[in-house]
């Protein structure tokens, strides 16, 4: 088989978040997925700007996207995405997981693709925009939450027809609220975030001024 058929059919994860900014969490639950589910890839998605955190503008999405390039370097089934850019690349526009994944499978007609969120995300689920649609274009990943623990009955409910991997193995207990505010108070961000993120944040100056 080609290397274009291998592509086509590959199992592929897409990981969407603000990442504001990536941490050691994600990472955790990236890898841990990627070993029990064998995926090809996992392609990261920052986003541009979250229609369900309209109060809080975040980092600018270049930022954003920097820090998960650094984080994937070096992981050779980890690829940062721009699918969420925007066609300014600023990230200002509203982004939509079905949006994301109508273009992940424009781009991967016949891959199988895998939606990675946390359990607390899964649980809104059906608030989210054409939710009914995107579980007829995916299956989902479901990392469990500190205090979130997605059980059977609530993934048979949410997502009755479609594949609900329960990831269970892996608790991401990072927060990026904290990171930033660490960051804004110059304490060291050692663990919470990979080394190269946390020498950009530092260089850049990030969380520690207006943007």
């Amino acid at each position: 088989m080609s290397a274009r058929g291998r592509a086509a059919r590959a199992k592929i994860g897409i990981f969407g978040g603000t990442f504001d900014p990536i941490h050691t969490g994600h990472m955790a639950v990236a890898r841990a997925a990627l070993r029990r589910f064998r995926l090809d890839r996992i392609y990261f998605v920052p986003s541009g700007q979250p229609p369900h955190k309209p109060d809080r503008q975040p980092t600018a999405f270049l930022h954003r996207y920097t820090m998960v390039a650094l984080a994937c370097a070096g992981e050779p089934r980890f690829a940062p995405s721009l699918l969420e850019a925007g066609p300014g690349l600023d990230g200002r526009q509203r982004s939509y997981s079905i949006d994301t994944l109508r273009r992940m499978r424009r781009q991967y007609p016949r891959a199988r693709l895998c939606f990675i969120l946390g359990a607390d995300q899964f649980l809104t689920l059906p608030t989210w925009k054409e939710y009914r649609r995107m579980t007829k274009l995916c299956e989902f990943i479901v990392a469990s939450r500190p205090g979130f623990r997605l059980s059977a009955r609530d993934a048979a409910r949410i997502a009755p027809a479609t594949p609900v991997h329960r990831l269970t193995t892996v608790q991401a207990s990072v927060s990026s609220t904290a990171i930033r505010r660490r960051a804004q108070q110059g304490r060291s961000l050692r663990g919470t975030v990979p080394p190269a993120v946390e020498d950009y944040i530092r260089s850049v100056g990030l969380y520690t001024r207006s943007r």
